[in-house]
């Protein structure tokens, strides 16, 4: 990632399937299985370019594309093309790799350097909703990686929120019940139920990053279900009754 080549057509940077693969922590065999497997879900000109005959030719020419001198077809991914692969990819490097590549790859529109001269005469010919479009667009490119899945970190935040309220649950860590492994695996796939129930997913890594507190507040507020009360009261009542 830190290597990458910048690539570019016409203005616009982009990536070789070669570059997405190698980021991605894959090979180019499963990006092209992906993207034949979900192939209406691209379009052309959006999510990718796809070059051939003399375009490929003249392209391969000026980057000096060794390694693609044998190829008829070139394929180029846009930035909304990488984000498409890394959701097929699903990985938490994919994902992490994709964040980085949007922050430090590709190219976001800057706010143009204005004198104060400059800013009085923008503002008198009412231009000044320029400035106002950009930031726009960056808040639109925020919420779009708010509404990605879960990244290790957020996924961390969940699993310590997790453990946090299990381990009272069945009576601390010294406890019958904590020790009896299939008891505490019941109330830890009870959390991990409600947790797909309320979001809807078929795992909780799945859940979107902007879901994450609300992911939290949720298991915070757990109660067990009565079966599993009985349980652990029966299993920590041991305890009592060896001591008696």
């Amino acid at each position: 990632m830190n290597e990458l080549k910048i690539t570019e057509y016409k203005g616009i940077r982009v990536l070789t399937t070669q570059q997405i693969a190698e980021a991605y922590g894959t090979d180019t065999k499963i990006i092209s299985k992906n993207f034949s497997r979900n192939k209406e879900r691209y379009i052309e000109g959006k999510h990718f370019i796809c070059l051939e005959g003399e375009e490929l030719k003249e392209f391969k020419t000026k980057r000096h594309f060794d390694d693609s001198s044998r190829i008829n077809k070139l394929y180029l991914w846009t930035e909304k093309g990488a984000f498409l692969h890394a959701k097929s990819l699903n990985t938490d490097k994919a994902w992490e790799v994709y964040d980085r590549l949007v922050d430090e790859y590709f190219e976001k529109p800057k706010l143009p350097l204005w004198t104060m001269d400059d800013k009085i005469q923008i503002l008198a010919q009412g231009n000044i909703e320029l400035k106002e479009k950009i930031e726009a667009v960056n808040d639109d490119l925020q919420e779009f990686k708010r509404d990605m899945p879960l990244l290790a970190l957020e996924c961390q935040k969940i699993t310590k929120a997790k453990n946090q309220k299990v381990v009272p649950l069945l009576g601390g860590k010294d406890s019958p019940a904590y020790k009896d492994n299939s008891i505490r695996q019941q109330v830890y796939s009870d959390i991990d139920a409600q947790l797909r129930r309320e979001f809807g997913v078929n795992t909780y890594k799945a859940i979107k990053r902007n879901q994450c507190d609300l992911a939290v507040k949720i298991i915070n507020e757990y109660e067990l279900p009565m079966y599993l009360k009985d349980q652990i009261d029966s299993s920590n009542a041991q305890i009592s009754f060896g001591m008696n």
